[in-house]
């Protein structure tokens, strides 16, 4: 992963004796990491003012808040479609005894299969939730589960279609995991990258130097941003390189 190399690549770098030329280094390199981990660099964008033209990573900071946003909202969408149990529910064989054929806005051929079981010799049916483009076999038996109170209350218990929630719970905790991952790497980079630029700021001041460090700080990361500096040339981009040199 270019994250995380980029922020081992900073810290085995061999910097320059000379405090002017080391200063610029480590500045250069620290708002790198800063850009790195607010915005992502984009492919182009390691490759020098090519990254003009090229697309944005999507990593960063940015990108880790949206993604735990959307891994959030797709758990809630999957908890929102887990079927409730019934306070007195009780469990019993059914079996598809009816097939409904239907159309969908497009026109599609679906189908949705009726259910049946038993209780004390009566029988009770429902239809599924759910539609298929595959004709279910009349006679299948499948699992249901049922309020003892009141049977007409009954849902499916088995097959893919009764665990759909379950692929939205699991997909959007990937998501807020891999989010959550990113987010960490991303503030690692920040915060390595400003003690960067304050030391090299502090080098180019012991060398007669100065300038303002938010101003500095957010034009370097903007042309890292943008691909005017080749990322590949800095400290992040080169591990234990010499850096700063005359």
């Amino acid at each position: 992963m270019k994250r995380i190399r980029h922020f081992f690549n900073a810290l085995q770098t061999n910097w320059s004796e000379d405090p002017a030329a080391r200063g610029a280094a480590k500045m250069t390199a620290g708002a790198v990491l800063v850009a790195e981990g607010v915005f992502g660099l984009g492919r182009r964008a390691m490759r020098g003012r090519r990254g003009r033209s090229g697309k944005r990573g999507k990593g960063g900071l940015i990108g880790g808040v949206i993604g735990l946003v959307v891994g959030g909202a797709v758990m809630i969408v999957g908890f929102g479609m887990a079927p409730s149990p019934y306070p007195d529910e009780r469990s019993a064989q059914g079996e598809i005894v009816s097939v409904e054929t239907t159309r969908n806005s497009e026109g599609e051929t679906r189908f949705r299969a009726v259910y049946g079981f038993e209780v004390d010799g009566r029988t009770y049916r429902f239809p599924s939730r759910m539609t298929t483009n595959i004709r279910p076999t009349q006679g299948d038996t499948v699992a249901v589960a049922y309020s003892a109170s009141n049977p007409e209350q009954a849902r499916r218990t088995d097959g893919w279609g009764q665990r759909l929630h379950w692929l939205f719970i699991g997909g959007g905790l990937l998501v807020l995991l891999s989010s959550l991952f990113s987010l960490a790497i991303s503030i690692a980079l920040i915060v390595l990258g400003i003690m960067l630029f304050r030391s090299g700021r502090t080098d180019r001041q012991s060398a007669g130097e100065s300038g303002g460090f938010i101003s500095d700080l957010m034009s370097l990361a903007s042309r890292a941003s943008s691909g005017e500096i080749d990322v590949e040339q800095t400290a992040a981009g080169q591990a234990g390189a010499s850096q700063g040199s005359v």
